[in-house]
């Protein structure tokens, strides 16, 4: 018995590659909507009437009868993330219906989301479905939202004096500006003075304030945004794992190892291993679901004489 209403209803999510100048020929879904979240790669998509070239950290929201297609350039993987959900709220089907068919960027939180469902659908525990039709939720709803904070209607500018930020609004603007200047700058090399002279205060008062919002230091939070963006690189790329630790702001690959496995309970390589082994195999999330396999491999094309 579903935990949930079927309002929304996740099928299916996998991890793929498109080797070089593979192909997936024009087709569409007769019920069902898909995401492509483009990890790596570049290549060449037709949207309907459209034809787009396309790259990392693109995505495509294909809506049921759209025709799509996806070719992967000639010389690198294109490396997605690709899931298949139905809508069965006609409210909620409208208005995913109106989504762009080719985001040209895409919010980090979106991209988690993806991979939040993904690793909940390999998990595979008793109340997996649910979980990820709850993120399936969150998913669609930051989608519709920035697509209406993009159409919205300015409202006219008033005369009205601002009023005074209140000390928790300073304190919660602060936090942020911390947080996002530590996941942007992870790989660099960081200590107290780095983040008092980045963010003009002292650092006493920015670990005070990241207290009240977080359990740990900034500087302990730093290692887990090190790791976050280690599992990136590990899952999308090639690099071996000393570049992966050179990358990623850790002194040595030993350094690396251990970090990386106090945070994530399992060593870089074991992850990686893991990582691959789920490259290409189909996640079920709805019971019973078999997704169709079209890609072909294109012949290259014979050199003119």
């Amino acid at each position: 018995m579903p935990l949930l209403t079927r309002d929304i209803e996740p099928l299916w999510i996998a991890r793929y590659d498109y080797e070089p100048q593979w192909h997936l020929p024009p087709h569409a879904h007769d019920d069902y909507f898909q995401i492509i979240l483009i990890v790596s790669g570049t290549g060449k998509a037709i949207i309907g009437p459209e034809r787009r070239p396309f790259g990392a950290g693109q995505m495509l929201f294909l809506r049921p009868r759209l025709v799509h297609s996806l070719t992967a350039g000639p010389d690198e993987s294109v490396r997605t993330l690709d899931t298949k959900f139905l809508l069965h709220r006609p409210n909620l089907r409208t208005a995913c219906r109106r989504l762009a068919s080719f985001h040209p960027s895409v919010d980090e939180q979106i991209v988690a989301l993806l991979e939040a469902i993904h690793a909940e659908a390999r998990r595979h525990g008793p109340c997996s479905n649910a979980l990820c039709q709850t993120l399936f939720a969150q998913l669609l709803l930051r989608l519709l939202d920035e697509s209406l904070a993009g159409t919205a209607v300015r409202a006219p500018k008033t005369h009205n004096p601002p009023r005074p930020a209140t000390t928790t609004n300073t304190e919660d603007v602060l936090a942020q500006r911390l947080e996002r200047y530590l996941r942007e700058h992870c790989a660099q090399p960081i200590d107290q003075q780095t983040l008092s002279a980045a963010l003009h205060y002292s650092y006493r008062h920015l670990h005070n304030v990241w207290l009240k919002h977080h359990r740990e230091s900034p500087l302990q939070a730093l290692w887990h945004y090190r790791v976050d963006r280690a599992t990136q690189l590990i899952r999308y790329s090639d690099y071996e794992l000393k570049r992966i630790a050179e990358l990623t702001g850790f002194a040595s690959v030993h350094h690396f190892t251990r970090v990386f496995t106090r945070i994530a309970g399992t060593s870089p390589a074991r992850w990686r291993d893991r990582e691959r082994d789920g490259v290409r195999q189909d996640v079920a999330i709805r019971p019973g679901f078999i997704n169709t396999a079209l890609t072909i491999q294109t012949p290259p094309t014979p050199a003119k004489a």
